[in-house]
Order: C-alpha cells, then sequence, then structure tokens
C-alpha cells in the first residue's frame, strides 16, 4: 500500500470539503442576517401604516370638534384617537429605529398641541417650533416618520415621498387648475 497517495487523497479530499464549507458558511450567514433584518419589517409596516391612519382620523375628528352638536362627545372621540396613538408609539418603540421613534414621538407630540388649539387653549410651544402652526407641525411631522419608516424598510427613493397638496406637485403648477385639500386657497 503508498501510503503517500493515501496521504495526498485524504489531503485533497479534507482541502475539497474545506473549499466547499467556506462559501456554504459564508452564505449561510448571509441568509441569516438577512433574515434578522427582515423578520421586524412586517410588525413595522403594520404598525406605521395604523399610526398614520390614526392621525388621519385624528385630524379629522379634531376639525370636527368645532360647532360639534356635543363637543364633549367629539372630544372623547378625539381623546381616544390621541391615546390610540401614543400606544402605537410604545409599539413603533419595539420594532423601529431610532429615528423611528423620534418622529413618531414628534407626531404625538404635535397631535397634543392641535388638540389643544382646537380646544381654544394657546399653543405653548408656538416660540419653540418658530409660530409654525401646531397643525402644520404634526404634518410635516408625519411625513418624516413616513420617511424614515421607508428608510428602515429599505424602500426605494426613501426619503421622496408626495406633497400631501396637488398645488405641490410640479405637473399641476404650469398654469393648471388650483387647489387645496381642505383648506382655503393660498
Amino acid at each position: 500500500m503508498d501510503w503517500s497517495a493515501l496521504g495526498a487523497t485524504i489531503l485533497t479530499l479534507a482541502v475539497g470539503a474545506l473549499i466547499g464549507l467556506v462559501p456554504s458558511l459564508l452564505v449561510e450567514r448571509r441568509k441569516e442576517k438577512r433574515e434578522l433584518a427582515t423578520r421586524w419589517d412586517a410588525p413595522l409596516y403594520e404598525l406605521s401604516v395604523e399610526f398614520a391612519s390614526t392621525v388621519r382620523v385624528f385630524r379629522h375628528l379634531v376639525a370636527r370638534m368645532t360647532g360639534a352638536p356635543d363637543p364633549v362627545a367629539e372630544h372623547d372621540r378625539t381623546e381616544e384617537e390621541r391615546q390610540r396613538l401614543l400606544a402605537l408609539l410604545e409599539q413603533i418603540r419595539l420594532v423601529g429605529d431610532e429615528r423611528v421613534q423620534r418622529a413618531a414621538r414628534m407626531v404625538v407630540r404635535h397631535s397634543w398641541a392641535v388638540l389643544r388649539v382646537a380646544e381654544g387653549h394657546e399653543d405653548t410651544r408656538a416660540a419653540e417650533f418658530g409660530g409654525v402652526p401646531p397643525e402644520t407641525r404634526l404634518s410635516t411631522s408625519l411625513h418624516e416618520f413616513i420617511r424614515a419608516v421607508r428608510v428602515q424598510l429599505r424602500v426605494p427613493d426613501p426619503e421622496r415621498i408626495a406633497s400631501d397638496e396637488p398645488d405641490d406637485w410640479p405637473e399641476l403648477t404650469d398654469g393648471q387648475r388650483r387647489f387645496r385639500i381642505g383648506l382655503p386657497p393660498r
């Protein structure tokens, strides 16, 4: 029996196994990282949709509070939605990165200011935000929240979202009709 031939064969088999094992381990590690990164995508997406929808409902309810036949009932419904925002914020903190969490917190903060102003109180944070009305601050913070979520979800061109107002769309500003959604003309 030729021991050198046997040793060469065993060495060749060992090198071949090692060559096959290393890429497999690297591929497996990449798959694992990708799975970990995407594991929270679905819950974040669902919470974010619910959070943004709750903001829209909240804004609608605040607008209805003024001149409502039963202002107490309208206020209670509005406050329920605001409390729902707070609960969603806590859930977002579990799956959102820091930017998403901060943006959601600012949405909740500005929703409180919108409600206070609708109740007839002064905007105590007006100076802090350069006199920008709470409703505008709420819209801006909601857009920042949406952008932050899009970044975390790895959406293509995540920082670019369409304006809520068609008047801000370039294709509608060149002498075409001007309109605003729910706001008086500029």
